[in-house]
């Protein structure tokens, strides 16, 4: 004879307990009840930084457009100590006190590439990785115009990273290509 299935609960958490706790993030052991009524724990990340009803960070996918030159996404290449190495990735960071995604977005691009440009679109606040932490961020499309004398030479507000302009091969939406090294998360 089969046992009956367990009734279904409402997850929710319990208790959160700070096991660390730096200047931007903290880790907490999260005790929560999951579907079936059973108490688990997990392993918890956070922003310190969070403010209440925004987005963490942006993620920034800016699109160079200059005239006789194919349309390139902006890329940047930076060290992150996490990976122990170098990452190509969107120009993306924090949403400083007051500021709104777009703004944010605006200031980061101009201090990692150097480049000055026009939101087109942004998208609602997303988890960037749920099982991890509580992170979230808003993506934010920037159109720059390369033909503006000061997109021609831009220059980067913070030390050197390095950019990289990713070519579009279709029209109407932007596919890009990139060469087998390019698929690669890290640079030695």
């Amino acid at each position: 004879m089969s046992s009956p299935p367990k009734p279904t609960t409402i997850p929710h958490i319990v208790k959160e307990e700070v096991i660390a706790s730096g200047k931007w993030l903290k880790l907490e052991k999260t005790t929560y009840v999951d579907p079936v009524g059973n108490t688990r724990t997990w392993e918890t990340t956070k922003r310190t930084t969070r403010q209440a009803n925004a987005a963490d960070g942006v993620g920034i996918i800016a699109l160079l457009k200059r005239t006789l030159h194919k349309d390139c996404v902006v890329m940047v290449k930076q060290f992150r100590p996490p990976m122990g190495c170098c990452t190509l990735e969107f120009p993306a960071g924090l949403i400083d006190e007051g500021e709104s995604a777009e703004i944010a977005a605006l200031r980061e691009l101009k201090e990692e590439t150097g480049y000055k440009g026009e939101v087109v679109g942004v998208t609602p606040v997303t988890c960037l990785d749920p099982g991890l932490s509580n992170c979230t961020t808003q993506i934010v499309m920037v159109n720059i115009n390369g033909d503006d004398l000061e997109n021609t030479n831009p220059t980067q507000q913070l030390g050197k990273l390095g950019v990289t302009l990713l070519e579009c091969y279709e029209s109407r939406t932007c596919f890009f290509y990139c060469q087998a090294d390019m698929y690669c998360t890290c640079f030695s």
